[in-house]
């Protein structure tokens, strides 16, 4: 039984380990991203969208960590920075209990997203040649 259980234990760690060696899929962590923040423009209480508030803000900080192009990452890496701030505003008013002002920053979240979204766009050159 002891044996079944730190085999069990290994075998959880490796893959764990393995998983943090794996660099982050931006593409999959966005799509991801854009669920948690519908999720919590949605909810009816500002408790309710506490637990999609914290899923998008790991989510973000993950997304930061993700391998960025070269020529954009300082303004990817700042657009992110930005969307974590007004998520820190966004739980700051989940804790008072102000809807409204929970709406403001998720408003403000996806004006970023869109704002930056724009900056994602290619090149025709880049398209061709495969410079991401």
């Amino acid at each position: 039984m002891v044996k079944t259980s730190v085999l069990a234990a290994l075998l959880c760690l490796s893959a764990t380990m393995t998983m943090a060696n794996e660099p982050i899929n931006l593409e999959s962590t966005m799509k991801t991203m854009g669920f948690a923040f519908k999720q919590a423009a949605e909810a009816t209480t500002p408790a309710d969208a506490l637990p999609f508030l914290e899923k998008l803000h790991r989510l973000t900080e993950q997304a930061k960590l993700a391998p960025l192009p070269a020529d954009k990452a300082t303004v990817f890496t700042e657009g992110l920075d930005k969307v974590l701030a007004e998520l820190v505003l966004a739980k700051q008013a989940v804790a008072s209990d102000d809807m409204p002002k929970l709406q403001q920053h998720l408003k403000q979240v996806d004006a970023l997203k869109q704002q930056y979204h724009k900056e994602r766009r290619f090149s025709f050159w880049q398209l061709i040649f495969g410079k991401y």
